[in-house]
């Protein structure tokens, strides 16, 4: 049981903050009852089936055995420690937490992890603002347009070309080499000992998390510089390598403005480079963020459908990156699709990239291609048709063919089947059909039956399924222990009919138990018991920080709820009766398997089959067995 101060604080959060409001604030949530459904971010969820109780404060998905309350949902969404997920819903909450002492704290913990990295970025900055080293840097800034407001904003930086600048400076502070190795901004000597500056003569952009804190940084070499300090090439970007606090497949640059900025704009506009993202913000666009050197894919849904329902990925207008975007487009349209968001497309001009247009064009002018960019798979079919007007022959050529076999794979893959598809995707999928039928100069019925049979061929086992979002180190996903049906039904009368609990304290101990967790609940039970008190839902739930506990509770929680309208009595009757005949089975099996040794003293083995005989007949005449 937690302290009296941790308690009391837990219930206040608890109290302050509703499960809806902050499981809506990560994804759309629709009433249906007396309670919500949405669509479950942790398996390939095509209907709504992750259920928030607002009555119990607590969340569960039966598909894939995951409950629990507000602190389990925001450590699983976040990727986050206990203790991490307090303070957050603390600080939401307005409740003051009590500090751990300093004599317990790991130079490792995540907090320390982010003071480290705040240095860092305060450093990085300090040195850019005023350090002559960095001259070259705020020269290339200002040939770029920057401004100084945008350049705090953001709080660039500048890393000197020189090995040991950071650790240097770092000796005067609590941050050990060994802890600035673990968020990426030194690297361990190869050959020999110590480490060195991981970002040498690089313009600094720092990479925050969702809530404004630096977590990692990108360094960008100056146009001038075209390679190391002993002539080697440089690579153009660099960014942090995966550490505790930072997947760079998971988030995204400057979302935490971002998500200011939805309050004006509709939907995230997605580019490419840091520099594009800034200036965007700059004139007044603030909703656009940036991928980290990765494509956008699988992992960023999770974390994009918290805030939207609509993104506008932006292509540069080189080839090369637009042929990147066709090639993983398929994947894209079926990952939005299944969380229902609206994916669209915006091709630059050739040679054009985001900040250059904004520049030369101004915000108004980008604003409006934005609002004309396409549906990713109008996109798609504009690409695959390009140029076939000028294919001879009639609509059934080869090069037809491939176009239209082109575009219903990708159908397909974006629309796996017909069943089960909302009434926006059948609208969806009409339309393509009918816009294909104008377009080939083919009968949709035609094209069905080729859609038809694609589909056919992928439900033999290539029909794309999205991989469910993988949990991170810290919040692994704990599926509901398969417990006995005895220990399960206990934990749902200690729930639903805490009246009982004084029998079941009377008649069972804690070594009865099978599983760790129902054995820790039970115990809290009988402690509750002994010092006069009634356990409550609640109570449990705030009594453990463990997830499994916690999802365990919610899950006997509602199938205990099934169950109000029963015999209580009889039930609590028959639970003890089960455990009582286990016990005695047990016994039975445990000394036919003596026997079976046939190396026991005569007069013992002798004494065993008596019992033995007598258990036999105290079960035949319905009586309690014999006493082992």
């Amino acid at each position: 049981m937690p302290p009296p101060d941790m308690q009391d604080a837990k219930e206040q959060i608890r109290q302050a903050i509703d499960i809806v409001d902050l499981v809506g604030g990560y994804m759309a949530l629709r009433r249906q009852g007396s309670n919500y459904v949405a669509v479950c971010p942790w398996h390939d969820d095509t209907r709504p089936s992750l259920q928030v109780n607002p009555a119990r404060q607590s969340f569960k998905c039966w598909v894939c055995d995951i409950g629990g309350d507000i602190f389990s949902f925001l450590m699983r969404m976040e990727g986050l420690e206990f203790r991490e997920a307090l303070e957050m819903l603390a600080d939401r909450a307005g409740v003051e937490l009590k500090r751990s002492r300093v004599g317990q704290s790991s130079p490792f913990e995540r907090r320390n992890l982010l003071q480290a990295t705040a240095w860092a970025e305060g450093l990085f900055h300090e040195c850019l603002l005023h350090d002559p080293v960095a001259g070259a840097a705020r020269e290339y800034l200002a040939a770029r347009g920057l401004w100084q407001d945008t350049i705090a904003h953001f709080q660039l930086g500048f890393a000197p070309d020189q090995w040991d600048w950071l650790l240097n400076a770092a000796g005067q502070t609590q941050f050990s080499p060994a802890v600035l190795e673990r968020v990426g901004l030194v690297a361990r000597r190869q050959s020999g000992t110590g480490h060195y500056d991981r970002f040498r003569g690089r313009l600094m952009f720092p990479i925050r998390d969702t809530r404004g804190r630096p977590i990692a940084f990108g360094g960008r070499v100056l146009p001038s510089a075209s390679g190391s300090s002993d002539d080697r090439p440089v690579a153009k970007y660099i960014n942090s390598p995966e550490t505790p606090l930072f997947n760079k497949s998971s988030q995204l640059y400057a979302l935490h403005l971002a998500k200011e900025g939805l309050k004006r704009e509709q939907g995230l506009v997605v580019m490419e480079g840091y520099t594009d993202v800034i200036m965007a913000h700059q004139h007044g666009i603030t909703n656009a963020v940036a991928v980290l050197g990765t494509a956008l894919g699988e992992k960023h849904v999770p974390l994009l459908r918290r805030f939207t329902d609509r993104i506008t990925l932006v292509l540069d207008g080189d080839e090369a990156g637009q042929k990147r975007t066709m090639q993983i487009l398929d994947d894209l349209l079926a990952l939005f699709v299944s969380q229902e968001i609206d994916l669209r497309i915006l091709a630059l001009p050739e040679g054009a990239d985001p900040c250059d247009v904004i520049v030369s064009q101004g915000r108004e002018s980008f604003q409006k291609l934005l609002s004309a960019a396409v549906d990713a798979l109008e996109h798609k079919i504009d690409t695959v048709t390009k140029g076939l007007e000028s294919v001879s022959g009639t609509p059934g050529t080869h090069a037809m063919s491939q176009a239209i076999e082109q575009i219903l794979g990708t159908l397909v893959r974006a629309f796996p089947a017909t069943g089960g598809l909302t009434s926006t995707a059948l609208v969806r999928e009409q339309q393509v059909m009918s816009r294909l039928s104008r377009r080939f100069g083919m009968g949709e019925d035609t094209i069905r039956t080729r859609l038809v049979s694609k589909r056919r061929e992928m439900g033999r086992g290539q029909r794309f399924r999205r991989t469910p979002v993988a949990p991170t180190p810290a919040s692994p996903q704990v599926r509901l222990p398969k417990l006995p049906a005895w220990e399960q039904e206990l934990i749902e009368l200690v729930i639903h009919h805490p009246d009982t609990v004084a029998e079941l304290v009377a008649n069972l101990d804690s070594t009865t138990f099978s599983h760790a967790l129902s054995r820790k609940v039970f115990e809290q039970a009988v402690a509750a018991h002994q010092a006069g008190q009634t356990l409550q839902f609640e109570q449990l739930m705030l009594a453990t920080d463990d997830v499994a506990e916690k999802n365990l509770l919610v899950a006997c929680d509602e199938q205990g709820r099934e169950k109000m309208g029963s015999d209580t009595n009889q039930r609590t009757k028959d639970l003890l009766a089960l455990v009582d005949q286990q016990a005695k089975d047990a016994w039975q099996h445990s000394h036919l398997a003596e026997l079976k040794q046939s190396q026991l003293d005569p007069d013992y083995e002798k004494e065993l089959l008596a019992k033995l005989f007598d258990d036999f007949k105290g079960r035949q005449a319905g009586t309690s067995p014999t006493d082992g």
